[in-house]
């Protein structure tokens, strides 16, 4: 499933690059009109400031306990400026991605979050450097920015706000332990939604493993002070790329550079478009303009710095994500894995090829971005309407088929395609979808003894008796939150009928005793032996009757 998933984030990757086509031949012939040593300079900084980056969040882990290697955070480094690319959150999902990197490299959940917490502290600290360099030369030239100033305090207040957790881990664990409790609700509550939870425990275990790399830190504020000052040296080589590349393009002013690059570092944090794109030039552009440079000029400073620090990495990223801890794959990895593996990667592509089909049926104009890709596996020219629709649903449910390895929609599979891809040879020439439909046939072909499994309403069984009890499970669980929330108010009407019913009865007794006493009902009676004898009393004065012989009229 990881390697579909992997399959997935490429094609969206090589749409995103046709996306912005435009703008990538827009930098390419840019670039073009710069100087070519400081640009090459430029690329070299920018290279580093990465690798100085990947030595910080080393420095972070090991003063946390747990180092985990230069090249694996070169490999996350690039890997997260393709991943945050696409994810909304971005900042937070690159946090979440790498705390769960270091738990799959040994470290607990303390470990995991003080060390990610702590890169991000470094991170921070080290644009706070920047932003306050860039406000003593805005302030210097006085042309102060209204965003600049209120990012640098937004900024500011989120480093306060990490740094405090390390402080009360050390200090007062106490309120972390509360802290961590509460942050457990509350996120009960919104997984709750989805039927989750966030286990038993976990409040007090991160808050415990909190607590113990709060006491490290404690002991090692070496290690804290190495993580912040590789990242604050890094954002100085960011900075120095922008300077570099002012001066390929004869803007040899370094102060007007340095305000613009602390403007457009805050900006990647406020902006709402991932990694700034859009935001950091505009920004760029507008400071430069307004310290005197030209408009052409200081937007071909804007786009080929972007393009070195975005576009770049990003392509780095995408190569180096196969190698991550999330898609690295086992190397004893058995021969039923690798079938598996066969399964879901050949009903993606498949999946994907129903998908489009389905889109271009309702929605054409979305995917006019996309034709260079779209036109190899367009089926709108054999089937036109209804039948499109209905040939692309039938794909979906042959996907479903190979993911799950059965051999009948193997066959299928081949046979549609292969239909396809000669009614496309021989009717309508369009010999670029039959080269794609009679590749991916083939493939399928070489790759069949990884769908042996054979199709029948049994073989299904196990999949719908999953579904039906993780569906049973969900609706069990919803009855006993509901009898749990009722259990309360049954509980106090039951206690306050049984209540009232003893008292009716205490009223009854009562009532009964003092009627007797009036009217005199303790009287003689003869029993078995002749002796006159009261009758006996029962409890709570209630009289009773005494006993007669068996088979003895009264």
């Amino acid at each position: 499933m990881k390697k579909a998933l992997l399959l997935i984030l490429g094609i969206v990757a090589v749409c995103f690059l046709i996306g912005n086509a435009d703008y990538l031949a827009t930098f390419v012939d840019t670039l073009q009109t710069g100087a070519f040593i400081p640009l090459v300079l430029a690329v070299i900084l920018m290279l580093a400031r990465h690798f100085v980056q990947a030595a910080s969040y080393d420095a972070a882990f090991d003063a946390v306990g747990h180092a985990t290697g230069f090249w694996h955070n070169v490999v996350l480094i690039f890997s997260l400026v393709f991943i945050n690319t696409f994810c909304l959150f971005s900042g937070a999902t690159g946090v979440a991605f790498i705390i769960d990197d270091a738990h799959r490299e040994g470290c607990d959940a303390g470990q995991s979050t003080g060390g990610a917490i702590l890169s991000q502290i470094g991170y921070f600290a080290a644009i706070f450097v920047i932003s306050a360099i860039g406000f003593i030369t805005m302030l210097v030239a006085g042309e102060v920015n209204f965003l600049f100033v209120t990012g640098a305090l937004c900024l500011a207040a989120t480093l306060i706000a990490l740094s405090s957790l390390f402080f009360i881990g050390h200090l007062r664990p106490r309120l972390l332990y509360r802290f961590f409790l509460g942050l457990q609700n509350l996120l009960n509550r919104i997984v709750g939604v989805f039927k989750k939870s966030m286990g038993a425990g976990w409040g007090r275990k991160t808050a415990h493993s909190f607590e113990n790399t709060a006491n490290i830190l404690a002991r090692n504020p070496r290690g804290t002070f190495i993580t912040v000052a590789y990242a604050s040296f890094s954002a100085i080589l960011n900075m120095a790329t922008l300077v570099a590349i002012g001066f390929a393009f004869g803007f040899e002013e370094a102060a007007p550079l340095v305000a613009a690059f602390a403007v457009a570092a805050i900006s990647v944090i406020l902006s709402p478009t991932p990694q700034g794109i859009g935001v950091v030039e505009a920004a760029i552009a507008a400071i430069l303009t307004a310290y005197g440079c030209s408009l052409a000029t200081a937007t071909a400073i804007a786009l080929v710095y972007r393009g070195i620090m975005f576009w770049i990495p990003f392509c780095i990223g995408a190569v180096l994500l196969s190698q991550s801890g999330f898609f690295a794959s086992k190397k004893t990895a058995t021969e039923e894995q690798k079938h598996k593996d066969i399964g879901w990667i050949s009903g993606t592509l498949v999946a994907v090829i129903g998908l489009v089909n389905i889109g271009l049926a309702f929605i054409p104009s979305s995917f006019a971005p996309y034709t260079m890709l779209t036109s190899w596996i367009d089926m709108s020219t054999v089937f036109v309407g209804g039948p499109l629709i209905i040939a692309s649903m039938l794909m979906l449910v042959l996907a479903a088929g190979l993911i799950l390895r059965f051999r009948t929609a193997w066959a299928f599979t081949i046979c549609l395609l292969v239909l396809v891809a000669g009614v496309e040879f021989l009717f309508q020439g369009t010999i670029h979808i039959g080269i794609a439909g009679i590749v991916l046939a083939v493939w399928l072909f070489f790759k069949r003894p990884a769908f042996d499994r054979p199709f029948s309403l049994g073989s299904l069984q196990p999949y719908t008796d999953d579904a039906l009890g993780h569906a049973r499970t969900r609706i069990d669980a919803a009855r006993a939150r509901a009898q749990n929330r009722r259990a309360p108010r049954s509980g106090a009407t039951q206690d306050l009928g049984t209540t009232t019913g003893w008292e009716q009865q205490a009223e009854e007794g009562q009532m009964v005793s003092g009627k007797a006493h009036e009217e005199g009902m303790l009287q003689p009676s003869k029993n078995g032996a002749g002796d006159d004898a009261p009758c006996a009393a029962g409890p709570a004065g209630i009289v009773l009757p005494a006993s007669r012989p068996e088979g003895r009229e009264g």
